[in-house]
């Protein structure tokens, strides 16, 4: 026979108990997310200090900074292990849902790249003590540059975290590509350095090592950013679009083929281009008639030289005709370059020969193009 709730006092809540019980537990919980924020946000306080502590022993050379700044990375340390048990407590003692159970995970994820900050100071700081010297000239001024970018975008990450405001936190997020820049510069500014100096020079490789902390600071603020703008709307991240340029001769057949087989078929997350070293006047006709026979208009394609794109905004260069270094000589840093060879150009003279060629090169393409993407994103869709 089932029990009457009221026929065992304490055994289960009643309506009434509930009702009772509910503002306790909401109070309980309101409090346990207050301290997991307080204490996200103080970590933050500190991790933005040893950034900025960092930063100023490498620019003075202040060894007793630095060393300090490598001592209070423990205080951080255990910080970090407290939070990540404040939030497995709180899903073990709440089981959150909703609004609630995404500011827990994103506190999670934050807390790692809060961490990862606090790592990076710590590497300024040794590398600033095994410089002989403090940077100076241009050097010192692109070190201050991207300093001064990171840390205001670590500084807006927490503000936004305190104050709630997605806004602010994708307007963040846009920043970061000024440090990518910024690093790249800096790369060709160090190769000159050490080109100008005799003999192998370690503080060269030391300034890489910093500027290289200040950019990844960017990348993580952006990682805290993203988390915040999932924690109060629900919205994922969006996948960082990915620039490919296809390299050729003329920019007439080649270039043309794997740049409109790539916009049709892989056009999620990726953007395409082509050029040639020499552009033609036109689209070769041979090639514009084979892939107008498959439903690829090439005919109002222009074809374009290097100069008419930016090939250091490129992810991935792709040597269609010869080796990539032989069309760009110093790829920027960023930039993974691959050489496909697809064979020789038919000879439009005859017409059916050609076509069996061009079905020829559109296969290969495909092939290489099908291999790329699925590394890229993880799926086929052509």
């Amino acid at each position: 026979m089932p029990c009457n709730q009221s026929e065992v006092p304490g055994f289960l809540l009643t309506p009434i108990m509930m009702e009772r019980a509910m503002p306790v537990y909401e109070k309980r919980l309101q409090q346990d997310l207050n301290q997991i924020r307080q204490a996200v946000a103080e970590m933050g306080e500190g991790v933005e200090l040893a950034l900025k502590n960092a930063v100023q022993a490498l620019l003075s050379g202040n060894e007793t900074l630095a060393n300090m700044t490598i001592l209070m990375d423990y205080p951080l340390d255990r910080q970090c292990q407290e939070l990540d048990r404040l939030c497995h407590f709180f899903i073990a003692r709440h089981l959150p849902s909703a609004g609630h159970l995404r500011l827990i995970s994103s506190s999670m994820r934050m807390i790692y790249d809060l961490e990862r900050i606090a790592d990076y100071a710590v590497n300024i700081c040794r590398e600033t003590l095994d410089l002989p010297n403090p940077p100076g000239g241009l050097l010192k001024q692109e070190l201050e540059t991207m300093a001064s970018a990171s840390r205001t975008m670590l500084r807006q990450s927490l503000t936004a975290f305190v104050e709630e405001n997605a806004g602010l936190a994708k307007s963040t997020i846009q920043m970061n590509a000024q440090l990518g820049r910024g690093l790249e510069q800096a790369i060709r500014d160090l190769i000159n350095e050490g080109d100008s100096r005799a003999g192998f020079s370690r503080d060269v490789i030391d300034l890489y090592v910093i500027f290289t902390m200040l950019e990844r600071v960017g990348n993580r603020a952006t990682n805290l950013c993203e988390e915040i703008v999932f924690w109060l709307t629900g919205e994922m991240p969006t996948p960082r679009e990915i620039n490919i340029l296809f390299l050729d001769e003329d920019n007439s057949a080649l270039g043309l083929m794997a740049e409109a087989m790539s916009r049709k078929g892989y056009d999620n997350n990726c953007r395409f281009f082509s050029a040639g070293r020499l552009p033609a006047s036109a689209p070769d006709p041979g090639a514009v008639a084979f892939m107008g026979s498959i439903g690829l208009d090439l005919s109002r394609m222009l074809p374009k030289g290097l100069s008419a794109v930016d090939v250091d905004g490129m992810d991935i260069l792709i040597g269609l005709q010869g080796h990539v270094r032989s069309y760009v000589a110093k790829p920027a840093f960023h930039t993974v370059f691959l050489n496909w060879d697809v064979g020789l150009m038919p000879d439009d003279a005859d017409r059916l020969a050609a076509n069996r060629r061009y079905e020829e090169i559109y296969r290969e393409l495909a092939v290489q193009l099908r291999q790329l993407m699925d590394i890229l994103t993880g799926r086929e869709v052509m």
